[in-house]
């Protein structure tokens, strides 16, 4: 890994000072350049379990982001991702998150009978801004999940935490 600074784009030897958005295509350069990529991929990992557990209705204002292809992207991606953690970085660096993906794909498949069944029921498919199904409203609390709870990776030798509205991120 490289530890030279980064320069403007123009190369920073005109004598000028460089612009604000020089400056900050630097730092992020910076950044890039000394951010452990594991790092990056365990963050976008915690963000695709929120973002599903948010968009199948478990976030702070509930049903209002209900949108089940949304939370079956989020959730397909995590998987993704997992799979490539596991190969690359060995199971237990990835482990945090199996257990969430699993209770995910679980409340996803829950919520996607519940949609099916209401359709057959004569209950209206909404189709929301994401396909089929979007505005169907969500159970009020999914098998293995915690109400408005969404998780979040713990540190070292723990398996992680449910947020709960009010706590400090």
């Amino acid at each position: 890994m490289s530890t030279e600074q980064p320069t403007p784009p123009d190369g920073g030897d005109d004598g000028r000072e460089p612009t604000q958005e020089e400056m900050v295509a630097a730092e992020m350069l910076r950044r890039l350049m000394t951010t452990p990529v594991q790092d990056v991929v365990f963050q976008t990992m915690a963000t695709f379990t929120d973002m599903a557990a948010i968009r199948m209705g478990l976030g702070p204002r509930g049903e209002e982001d209900f949108d089940l292809p949304q939370a079956g992207l989020a959730i397909e991606s995590l998987r993704a991702l997992l799979a490539v953690s596991n190969a690359i970085m060995g199971e237990e660096a990835a482990k945090p998150f199996a257990e969430p993906m699993a209770q995910l794909q679980m409340a996803f498949a829950e919520l996607v009978e519940q949609a099916k069944k209401a359709k057959e029921e004569g209950g209206e498919a909404a189709d929301g801004p994401s396909g089929a199904g979007a505005a169907t409203p969500p159970p009020a609390a999914p098998p293995g999940g915690q109400g408005g709870d969404l998780w979040t990776p713990g540190g070292p030798g723990e398996a992680g935490k449910l947020w709960k509205p009010g706590d400090k991120v």
